[in-house]
């Protein structure tokens, strides 16, 4: 290849690097996300972002090396752990787990429908296990595999079998059959003092402490980088028979939840043995997301394409900008993925706008602005929710004041909602306008007497001094 041929292919790789650099950039500026690491591959192509810094007030920038918690996300891996251990006849997918383990100090002994879920069931979340039970113990919300019911409560469990069937620990059973295999040198399911300087989230004792036991559902800290590596792989199948990596990518289970309501993207959504599954116009993929207050982590592969896409923030709306994402890397589609979380604006079009408007004019001004465009087409409107995600991104931002505004024209809108009044009280509290605060709390409590959240912040102002 000539030598000019070469520089101008360089070029024209630097050009879209910081084009697709400066989309992600307005993206994570519009909700506040302060950084961002992602990971991006096609066949034997890689791009690799690592935009703004690690956590909210520091300075500490994005590397590929910043370990991010890639919570649920942690899932997936373990899933494949359970697989290769199913290949090896270690376990059984359809085998009651209670066979292995005799009793579980977190279910009932007196149902009996516990003593029904398997494996497989936990694998695609039909153990009808909430997702997280409380202090005296996980209940059954509905008869095991009788429906689709996200359950982290049910990936501890097999956990608990696969650690008492091996002799191992989870973390233990992770290096041997993924991360040594794979060199996934910068992840574990618990904290390591290799961490220290390289983790998003720092390295205080209290960080440390929550990482002190393993946790199959959420506990697993690693990098974009090391998390492809092992979709790579699964991809491949590599460790797997043929028919048990077919297995894994299969529909096993549909996704329609329980207790929610239907939605279009239902139709679209599946899950298989630990990952989920959605087909659009690209075809078939299988993705997964990560939520823990304010980490959140997200992927999705093409099987048939090998084509992959990782990314971690470790800021609370780091979800609300999947679309956008998935978008710019793989074109416009229909991202049934993010209509079945529902994060983000339901009428983003318009929110924006709006934003654009107040940014301009100040948000003192967001009843007249509403007003006028009411005026212009009766027919505009702004759902309740999309208001109140946009005031507490504000007060996420520290911007309470102008939190207080959102708040007040989504009561002025709704003015029949208890959430609305909750809502703005805790903006008022926050700016220490007890008055305000009480008197928007005290109508939240008359419109819903269930609000327990505007019960106990009442008591709590009212033993203020004025």
């Amino acid at each position: 290849m000539k030598k000019t041929s070469i520089v101008f292919i360089l070029l024209l790789t630097f050009i879209h690097a910081f084009s697709q650099e400066k989309k992600l950039k307005s993206f994570t500026d519009e909700y506040g996300i302060q950084g961002i690491q992602l990971v991006y591959t096609k066949g034997n192509k890689t791009e690799i972002y690592n935009i703004g810094t690690a956590s909210k007030g520091s300075d500490k920038k994005i590397t590929s090396n910043t370990v991010f918690e890639a919570a649920s996300l942690s899932k997936c891996v373990f899933a494949y752990v359970v697989m290769r251990l199913y290949d090896r006849g270690i376990i059984s997918l359809d085998t009651p787990l209670l066979s292995y383990l005799g009793s579980y100090d977190r279910f009932d002994p007196k149902d009996t429908r516990y003593a029904k879920i398997t494996a497989r069931m936990v694998l695609r979340h039909t153990t009808g296990l909430p997702n997280w039970g409380d202090d005296k113990g996980a209940r059954l919300l509905f008869t095991p595999d009788s429906c689709f019911s996200y359950s982290g409560e049910g990936y501890v469990f097999l956990q608990r079998a696969v650690e008492k069937l091996t002799h191992k620990s989870l973390n233990d059973l992770a290096q041997e059959e993924v991360f040594t295999p794979l060199k996934m040198i910068s992840s574990s399911y618990v904290w390591t003092t290799k961490f220290d300087s390289v983790a998003a989230f720092g390295n205080n004792q209290q960080i440390i402490n929550q990482y002190k036991n393993a946790n199959a559902a959420y506990s697993l800290l690693t990098t974009a980088h090391d998390y492809t590596v092992f979709l790579q792989a699964l991809l491949a199948g590599q460790g797997l028979k043929p028919a048990t990596h077919k297995m894994m990518f299969e529909k096993s289970s549909s996704g329609n939840r329980f207790d929610h309501q239907a939605s279009e993207a239902d139709q679209h959504i599946g899950w298989g043995l630990g990952v989920g599954l959605q087909q659009n116009e690209l075809g078939k993929s299988i993705w997964h997301w990560g939520d823990k207050g304010d980490f959140k982590g997200f992927f999705i592969a093409f099987p048939d394409k090998q084509e992959i896409l990782v990314y971690f923030t470790y800021n609370r709306y780091g979800l609300n900008i999947t679309p956008e994402i998935l978008t710019t890397f793989f074109g416009k589609q229909t991202w049934w993925q993010a209509q079945w979380l529902t994060y983000g604006f339901k009428s983003e079009k318009e929110i924006k706008a709006l934003r654009s408007k107040l940014e301009k004019h100040g948000y003192n001004q967001a009843i007249e602005i509403v007003k006028k465009e009411k005026k212009k087409d009766p027919a505009y409107q702004l759902p309740e929710d999309d208001l109140n995600s946009l005031g507490y991104l504000l007060m996420y931002e520290d911007r309470k004041k102008d939190a207080a505004e959102i708040f007040k024209l989504n009561v002025s809108l709704y003015s029949n909602s208890a959430n609305t009044y909750d809502s703005l009280a805790e903006a008022y509290e926050d700016l220490g306008e007890k008055e305000l605060a009480l008197k928007n709390y005290k109508r939240s409590l008359e419109l819903n007497p269930q609000n327990n959240n505007a019960a106990e912040h009442i008591k709590k102002l009212e033993l203020l001094p004025l």
